[in-house]
């Protein structure tokens, strides 16, 4: 009878190894998930609701002189940039389980090839994400839109980040032969993980793409929000002395009388 592989790290069996493991990243996964959909449930309750008019307000109120003469609404973040970063992302995820699929079948060197092609990829779509984050036609104090948007870019450039590094050791591991024929499942877990990364984005690029105009046109005011333009001129002193001499006085006869 065949002895079980051993994990080259703890020395256990591997198939011990890689259950434990797996119950990490499903983990890791439900965690993340969870934050997740918060900032996906947190964008479509503020599209929904526009309170105060806040989702996209006018560019005027934003004190941007190259703006005054407009009254459109909050320009739109274009739709290629998200739509290009998962496909990109879903490339590297493909380029991946390629790799783990040779490695499975005796090729070590494809599961090298495929971590560090699909890094590559990985790396493209962190560049494009952090370039779009640079060039959003809004700030993120511009209205709960630009908020909204800003935290679901910040949130991919963040899982773009660890995959890339997740990938590194990938490649690095297997030129090792810490990931072999009879160990694979460490890059199945990244795979597992860049799957659902691949879902994450996907669920941001429905909400930035079709959820823009908000439904609700008569939005509830709650309190009043007053705009303070630095560039305003002060208000006249002789405005203010003029408005105090002209409040009317006591007689000095009714006092008397008093």
């Amino acid at each position: 009878m065949t002895a079980p592989a051993l994990s080259p790290t703890t020395g256990e069996p591997v198939a011990v190894v890689a259950r434990r493991n797996r119950l990490g990243i499903i983990f890791l996964i439900v965690a993340d998930f969870s934050g997740t959909m918060a900032l996906i449930i947190s964008y479509c309750y503020l599209w929904s609701l526009n309170v105060n008019n806040g989702w996209a307000p006018n560019q005027q109120t934003f004190g941007n002189n190259d703006l005054l003469k407009s009254r459109a609404p909050l320009p739109w973040a274009a739709d290629w940039p998200f739509w290009t970063i998962l496909l990109l992302t879903v490339v590297a995820t493909l380029l991946l389980w390629w790799g783990v699929r040779g490695i499975v079948a005796g090729h070590r060197g494809r599961l090298v090839a495929g971590a560090s092609l699909a890094l590559i990829v990985t790396l493209a779509a962190l560049a494009l994400q952090i370039w779009q984050i640079m060039t959003f036609p809004f700030q993120p104090y511009n209205g709960a839109y630009a908020s909204a948007v800003y935290l679901l870019t910040v949130a991919v450039a963040v899982h773009l980040s660890l995959v890339a590094f997740l990938l590194l050791a990938v490649a690095n591991r297997t030129r090792e032969g810490l990931i072999s024929t009879a160990n694979p499942f460490q890059g199945k877990l990244v795979g597992y993980w860049m799957v659902w990364v691949c879902a994450s984005i996907l669920l941001g690029c429905l909400c930035t793409t079709f959820l823009k105009v908000s439904p609700n046109t008569t939005p509830q005011n709650f309190g009043t929000f007053t705009l303070v333009n630095p560039n305003a001129p002060a208000p006249s002193p002789s405005a203010s002395s003029s408005a105090s001499q002209s409040a009317p006085s006591a007689s000095p006869s009714a006092s008397a009388s008093q």
